[in-house]
This record gives structure tokens, sequence and C-alpha cells, in this order.
């Protein structure tokens, strides 16, 4: 924190973006307004203005920032790594392996809000496509691929929407649903 003989660190977009993310993630997207988000970062709002035409251009670009990180990023990590038949786990392990407080928050906000329910049906398909063509390179019969594809994003969502009780598998059991898919 700056004292006030320093002046407070110039913010970027990243900087915004990464905090309206977080908190998303913690608050719901009633608390992504100028205001709120400035007086959580002790800026003024001109900080905010200077990266950001107004709160829809802030919506809109923390959207493509979610999609990024949590589809575009993990989709090429888990085409970098291992064979056809390792990747679904390995995508299952990073999508399942963890709670998503994020995802939670974005699918509630895209149940209020028709543009975020847009970005968010693009991002499930990405998604889903993706899982077809693992199941594919796996060798999955084509006639089966879109029902278990379906199948995987659908548990997947179910898991996330968890708030209490068993919403996480280990690294064993996802690697185990993985290969019951995958035959």
């Amino acid at each position: 924190m700056a004292t006030r003989s320093q002046k407070p660190p110039r913010l970027s977009k990243s900087n915004w973006l990464d905090h309206g993310l977080k908190i998303l993630a913690a608050s719901g997207a009633n608390a992504l307004k100028a205001e709120p988000l400035c007086r959580s970062l002790q800026v003024s709002r001109g900080s905010f203005y200077w990266h950001f035409r107004d709160i829809g251009a802030f919506h809109s670009e923390l959207l493509a920032r979610w999609r990024v990180r949590a589809t575009d990023d993990i989709i090429e990590d888990v085409d970098q790594k291992g064979d056809s038949s390792e990747r679904l786990e390995l995508l299952m392990n990073k999508a399942m392996g963890h709670e998503d407080r994020l995802e939670r928050a974005i699918r509630s906000w895209a149940a209020q809000n028709a543009d975020v329910a847009v970005a968010v049906a693009e991002i499930d398909k990405i998604r889903l496509d993706y899982v077809c063509q693992l199941l594919e390179a796996a060798g999955v019969p084509a006639d089966r691929v879109q029902a278990r594809a379906a199948f995987i994003y659908w548990a997947n969502l179910g898991r996330n929407m968890m708030v209490k009780g068993p919403n996480q598998l280990d690294a064993k059991e996802l690697g185990a649903m993985a290969k019951l898919f995958q035959s």
C-alpha cells in the first residue's frame, strides 16, 4: 500500500481484469460496478475509465479474460501433454480437480444477463467440442462421442454448482472415469 508520499501503483488493464475476476468469484456479479471496484483497489474512477469505455466494456473484457484462462489456456496445455488416450484424463484433472467458485459465479451471472449467457454458451460449445475431439482421438466410436462428451461436461457443470458436499475427486478417481468413458 502506498504511503502519503508515494503515488499508488498504476494499474494495468490486466490488473483490473484480474481483480474483477477475483471479486466476481468472491461476491458475484452485483459487485462488478466501477465505484466499488475502485474503492477496493483504493484508486479513483479515472483509473477505471482510463482502461474501459464503460462498465459494459469492462464486463465484456472480463468474460474474454475468463474464456482465455478457463478454456483456451487449459486446451492449449492439455494439447501439449500426453498422448490422445491421456488427454481426457488431463483435462478432467484440470477441470474437476478443484472447486471453481468463478465458474459458479459466471453461470449465476449468465442466468441474470442475456449477454453473459451468450458468452457462456459460446464457451460451452468450445469446451464440448474439445471433449468430443479428445474422445474421437481416443478411439470412441463416432455414434457414442457426442453423448459421452455431453455427459462428461454436464457432470463437471453439476459438480461446479455444488456448494457443499463432495465436489472433488482425486486424480486416481478421475483417471478411472476418463478410462471408462474412452472404452
